[in-house]
């Protein structure tokens, strides 16, 4: 996040010849659903641990995926595109000791192509590499996540067949938008190769968000793929609508939108990452921030909908090791703060550990991975003050209100006092806290997957998009 408005898979490959999509963002992610910085672990909606189903033999799933995918595009690309699908000429499975796959003249060296899976439009073959690629995604995200790769990987192979004309990003993203209808196929139970118990979306969701570009990276640079919010809400969108709303995503006379774009100087600087705290009285922290920030946008919100909003009184950073914070008209303190993120009804405020999880979001993911987790605080007392706090899908819509304060951040009218707004790879660190703490925070909330389609909900569609989940009042 930054305190200045801004104005309205970083991978290895050959550009010429093959299009090639992995080499994951350079930072830590917490893909196993692990929290090395001693949080407590992430769970699905079920409570079970959050972790890759690593498959027996990653070679075996791919295989099946060439198969399966291969059918899919067989039925879905005349629906598609009204022309019959053309099948791809080979898939080539490689590694440091086998012949290179046969794409260009000379085929390209090893090392040029390791740790990568592409598709070669001038021989129209998809390989991967088999030794180090395919063994890696299975154990970090699963054996799902390395049938996802192929899936992409036939996203090219029909837009070479579509002749598709596009930059770089429109096309990557399309390709992921492919990606997730095919998984959706498979959900549907129409998959010979894979059953719906195989899939893995919170699984696929870490792996989107790990193999992104880097945060800063301009969209129109000639290798861009997305960032990790768009990867994910392009594949959402296939896998909610289908390849149909795919096929727009190729259209060279008209950009995406996307949220990747460059670093500010200021920015770059810090990464676009604020000091928590106040540095004085000219240079207030994000928490500061926030404060205000949040109070102004629900009392806009309100606004809208004919209520009047009561600001949040305090936001409190809680130290376990000496506090004691009232709260639901009890005391806590000790063990009773530690990875604490509540919002306290009966005081009106809202209640974070401050050394425990907001120093562990704050080092390990960014400040946004805060700045959401106090951002979905607020919206829980905004739904208290509503009266839908207990409704069915409440959890899913304080994400979805969380993800309607991010978009106003890049709109000054919103909040005129406050100078907070985001800055590039901040929801990318939003998904990054689901994913280190699922639902550990909240049992009320649904899976990774779930709770990062009701933030794309909110971002993309406003507060109106929120009543899918429940009602406004």
């Amino acid at each position: 996040m930054n305190r200045t408005r801004r104005s309205a898979l970083v991978l290895a490959a050959l550009a010429v010849v093959m299009t090639a999509c992995a080499q994951p963002a350079d930072d830590e992610l917490l893909a196993t659903g692990g929290t090395s910085g001693g949080g407590p672990p992430s769970t699905t909606g079920e409570g079970e641990p959050l972790g890759p189903r690593v498959a027996d033999d990653p070679d075996a799933i791919a295989d099946a995926a060439v198969q399966d995918v291969s059918a899919y595009w067989r039925a879905t690309y005349p629906q598609v595109y009204g022309d019959e699908f053309e099948e791809v000429a080979g898939f080539y499975p490689y590694g440091p000791d086998t012949e290179p796959p046969p794409c260009g003249d000379p085929p390209p060296e090893y090392e040029l192509i390791a740790d990568n899976a592409f598709y070669c439009p001038s021989d129209d073959i998809i390989a991967w590499d088999a030794a180090s690629f395919l063994p890696a995604i299975n154990e970090d995200f699963g054996g799902f996540t390395v049938a996802i790769v192929i899936a992409h990987e036939f996203g090219h192979a029909i837009q070479a067949r579509a002749e598709a004309i596009d930059r770089t990003v429109d096309l990557e993203l399309q390709a992921d938008c492919f990606a997730g209808a095919w998984t959706g196929h498979v959900t549907a139970g129409e998959a010979v190769g894979f059953s719906p118990a195989d899939v893995d979306l919170n699984q696929t969701v870490a792996g989107m968000v790990a193999i992104r570009d880097q945060p800063g990276t301009d969209p129109n640079e000639m290798m861009a793929h997305g960032s990790g919010f768009d990867r994910v809400t392009a594949y959402q969108d296939g896998y909610e609508n289908g390849a149909e709303a795919c096929e727009p995503y190729a259209d060279e006379f008209e950009d995406r939108e996307t949220v990747e774009e460059l670093f500010t100087r200021e920015e770059l600087a810090n990464e676009g990452n604020l000091h928590l705290e106040d540095l004085g009285p000219e240079n207030p922290g994000l928490l500061t921030l926030l404060e205000l920030d949040l109070n102004q946008f629900y009392d806009e919100l309100f606004g809208e909908l004919g209520a009047d909003f009561e600001p949040v009184a305090d936001l409190v950073v809680a130290d376990p090791g000496g506090d004691a914070i009232a709260c639901g008209g009890e005391e806590l303190q000790g063990g009773a703060l530690e990875d604490i993120a509540v919002y306290c009804e009966d005081e009106n405020v809202v209640v974070m550990d401050g050394p425990g999880l907001m120093e562990d979001l704050n080092s390990r993911i960014g400040d946004f991975a805060v700045g959401a987790e106090i951002g979905r605080l607020w919206a829980l007392a905004a739904q208290s003050q509503l009266g839908v706090a207990g409704e069915d899908g409440a959890g899913l819509q304080a994400d979805c209100l969380t993800g309607v304060w991010s978009a106003s951040l890049t709109l000054p009218e919103v909040t005129p006092d406050s100078a907070l707004s985001t800055s590039p790879g901040d929801l990318d660190e939003a998904i990054q806290g689901f994913l280190a703490y699922g639902t550990a925070l909240d049992e009320t909330v649904g899976t990774v997957f779930e709770r990062t389609d009701a933030l794309r909900t909110g971002y993309r569609d406003g507060y109106n998009g929120c009543e899918e989940f429940a009602p406004l009042g």
